[in-house]
């Protein structure tokens, strides 16, 4: 819509934002199932009966997508495992994500958990079962870097600071190299897993 201007009053009415281009009323429809008619104005918004967002332009109306960072947002500050019937976590800190990753609990829900678990006598089957989930982890993590490392040094070369390759010379060629890593890993992995059912008084199962 074309916006005329005949006079100095006209500019100060658009600079106002009382120009009668700028409150033009527009009316529409809300919801499926109702033929009420309501008038909005430019730039109003409101959620229809399923939810949807809309904004009313001039003359149409138009549906506004989701803000996906916000939902990000929100996902990432979910703890799924927080009783949503006490749990007052709504601005998580660094010592709430730390517990989000390792319980899917927020700091407070996880003192709260821990304190129940202390009242019901349950505490040295707690701590075992966190000591052994965090060692089976830990090693989990071990392996990784172990096939990272086998895999850079199943290439035996390297490029150096001036952009050459150049091959590494080892007693030993890729696949002897290769099958003492995969080896001293096993028995590392045997002595670990001996250990911690030494400590936890207990057999451990690897998943």
């Amino acid at each position: 819509m074309d916006i005329k201007i005949d006079s100095i009053e006209d500019v100060k009415k658009l600079v106002a934002g009382k120009h009668e281009t700028q409150n033009k009323i527009a009316v529409g429809y809300v919801g499926d199932t109702t033929e009420e008619r309501i008038s909005r104005k430019i730039g109003d918004k409101w959620f229809d009966a399923d939810g949807n967002e809309w904004e009313q332009k001039n003359g149409y109306k138009v549906k506004l997508g989701k803000d996906w960072q916000q939902e990000l947002h929100s996902y990432l500050n979910t703890f799924q495992n927080c009783p949503k019937e006490t749990c007052t976590c709504t601005m998580p800190k660094r010592l709430d994500q730390k517990m989000k990753a390792i319980h899917g609990m927020c700091l407070d829900c996880v003192v709260q958990m821990e304190h129940k678990i202390r009242l019901e006598g349950k505490w040295d089957e707690y701590e075992k079962r966190k000591v052994k989930e965090n060692a089976l982890a830990w090693l989990k993590e071990a392996e990784r870097d172990k096939d990272a490392i086998a895999s850079e040094l199943s290439r035996m070369e390297f490029t150096n600071d001036f952009g050459d390759n150049e091959k590494w010379k080892t007693p030993l060629n890729k696949e002897e190299l290769l099958e003492k890593i995969e080896n001293e890993f096993s028995e590392f992995r045997k002595n670990f897993i001996e250990q911690l059912e030494k400590d936890l008084g207990e057999r451990v199962e690897e998943s």
